[in-house]
């Protein structure tokens, strides 16, 4: 299960020495990161993917706007949010609008291993909540007067990654209900956090029918610990 946790960051930011430590620090813990220059692109980018936690350059224009958009987003609202900062004056406004840690420019190498360290149990708490299980699971979806069967290709505690075939609306609100693959029936109404031109989209799991929740966590505690077996089977073949 931990090597399927990996951590994934997006740095906004034009500063060629702020991108340097990022890339470094990111890279020493093991992570992953996506470099992109504007506010504009990275509320693009976010609103494709799911995302662990992201960089701030404030001296990008738009920098502390793109806070608060992340935090009334759908996808990424709870992701971690380090805001980078040219000075102390910056602190109270970067925190009111929902940045979770500061860093002082210039940055380094190390101060931001140690920001993602110091970090490191929110940022698995929010993965582990939105972990993706691999499903192949039929699911009928209404969305305003249009009803379609899709099909759901990942789930995990808070959404489900599905492929239609009539497009669905970008923020919209939907009706779910689909089987787990032990009978349970889940039912609820979620929101449309993003999608793509394949066909493909994320949604949020927002509200459920009855006990379809409990049943629903219930069938991932169940699923990861299978997943958890299988990795400590595997151990000492891995070793031969």
């Amino acid at each position: 299960m931990s090597k399927t946790l990996e951590l994934e960051f997006v740095l906004v930011s034009g500063d060629y020495a702020t991108m340097n430590a990022v890339s470094g620090g990111v890279k020493k813990y093991g992570a992953k990161f996506i470099l992109v220059p504007t506010a504009e692109t990275a509320l693009a980018c976010l609103n494709r993917r799911k995302i662990d936690g992201v960089f701030i350059d404030l001296a990008v224009p738009g920098g502390l706007e793109l806070i608060a958009a992340i935090r009334k987003g759908a996808s990424n609202c709870k992701a971690v949010i380090f805001a980078c900062i040219g000075s102390a004056r910056e602190s109270t406004a970067t925190l009111n609008a929902g940045g979770n840690f500061l860093l002082r420019k210039p940055l380094s190498v190390d101060s931001v291993a140690l920001h993602i360290t110091i970090a490191k149990e929110l940022l698995l708490h929010e993965q582990r909540r939105y972990f993706r299980h691999a499903v192949n699971l039929g699911v009928a979806l209404k969305e305003g007067q249009m009803e379609q069967n899709a099909r759901m290709t990942n789930l995990s505690e808070e959404g489900m990654a599905v492929r239609t075939i009539k497009p669905l609306k970008h923020a919209s609100v939907v009706d779910f209900a689909f089987d787990l693959p032990l009978g349970a029936s889940i039912r609820g109404k979620g929101q449309v956090a993003w999608v793509n031109s394949e066909g493909a989209a994320g949604i949020n799991l927002q509200t459920f029918h009855g006990r379809a929740k409990d049943h629903l966590d219930l069938w991932i505690t169940a699923h990861e610990q299978l997943a958890l077996k299988g990795a400590v089977e595997q151990k000492p073949e891995q070793g031969t």
